[in-house]
């Protein structure tokens, strides 16, 4: 036999032999040289039949058959909320069983509430202004720290850095810590960069975390200049990093991004509460980590620290 459909004229043949009332299924399948079956379901579409109304299901058939989005109601909002939850659309994926590339297709459609350019690290190009903050030049060099620390593999070595406020608003600056082997992000506001203001935070922070720090690894700024005290009270070893040289502080720079996606560069961090700070800190340590194979910087952080 022909075709398995048919065209606008035969729709238009087999509804003249169908109101002449005696030709059986077979008869008109000959006919319009179809399959028996074809017949059958054509006159199935529209009872009683109707070229034009026939014709129109099949059209409508035709546009709505091929590849289906599986972008449901319910996925959307699931995916949308963990994008504002600042999750990333690989971790989404790898967390629902979706596709990566399907997830950035539905946000360049427009069909997820999600503006493609509010992803964190979307786009980033790193352009550092010219600091003309005082530095120093002592201190023991990041040559000096062991291997395990550098390749990870030692637990309680953090970066530490600061988050400044919007130019000529404020003095203010949050304090950003980054465990290297868990990822695990802290900050503490202080109210400006000094050397007095950082040693004080520093007090914070060790009152928090105590034996969870063996070293830290700051630079050369004038905020870190009281770097001897430190390392008396806590019994800890301080390493600087070259000058002009954030990538070895990658951690710290990489985390210090998602916490301006919180903080933008405009942010008062006068008017920025604790509380503010550490729910925007629990979103981040919450996000599931590829490095870390879905693991969070939390679970991971307690699993070492057992």
């Amino acid at each position: 036999m022909g075709t398995s459909t048919l065209s606008r004229f035969q729709r238009g043949a087999l509804a003249q032999l169908v109101s002449e009332g005696h030709h059986t299924y077979q008869d008109m399948a000959d006919a319009l040289g179809v399959a028996k079956s074809t017949i059958s379901y054509e006159l199935d579409r529209v009872k009683p039949y109707d070229p034009e109304l026939a014709q129109q299901d099949a059209d409508h058939k035709r546009r709505a058959c091929g590849r289906h989005s599986i972008l449901t109601p319910s996925l959307t909002i699931l995916i949308t909320n963990h994008l504002r939850l600042t999750w990333s659309p690989e971790a989404i994926a790898t967390a629902f069983n979706l596709s990566t590339a399907s997830i950035y297709n539905w946000l360049k459609l427009g069909w997820l509430p999600f503006n493609l350019a509010d992803l964190p690290n979307r786009n980033v190009r790193q352009r550092r202004a010219n600091e003309h903050r005082v530095t120093f030049t002592s201190g023991t060099s990041i040559e000096q720290r062991p291997k395990s620390v550098n390749q990870r593999l030692a637990f309680g070595h953090w970066e530490v850095d600061t988050v400044l406020s919007s130019r000529g608003q404020s003095r203010a600056c949050l304090v950003t810590f980054v465990e290297r082997k868990t990822r695990l992000l802290w900050a503490i506001k202080a109210p400006n960069r000094t050397a007095k203001a950082l040693n004080d935070t520093f007090g914070n922070f060790m009152g928090t975390f105590g034996s969870q720090v063996k070293s830290i690894t700051v630079d050369h700024g004038k905020e870190f200049a009281d770097y001897r005290s430190i390392e008396q009270d806590y019994q800890i070893k301080v390493y600087f990093c070259h000058p002009y040289s954030p990538w070895e502080r990658g951690s710290n720079e990489y985390f210090n991004r998602w916490l301006r996606w919180f903080f933008p560069k405009k942010t008062n961090f006068d008017q920025i509460t604790t509380d503010e700070i550490l729910a925007a800190l629990e979103l981040i340590n919450q996000r599931p980590l590829k490095i870390h194979h879905q693991q969070t910087a939390i679970e991971s952080f307690r699993a070492c620290s057992d």
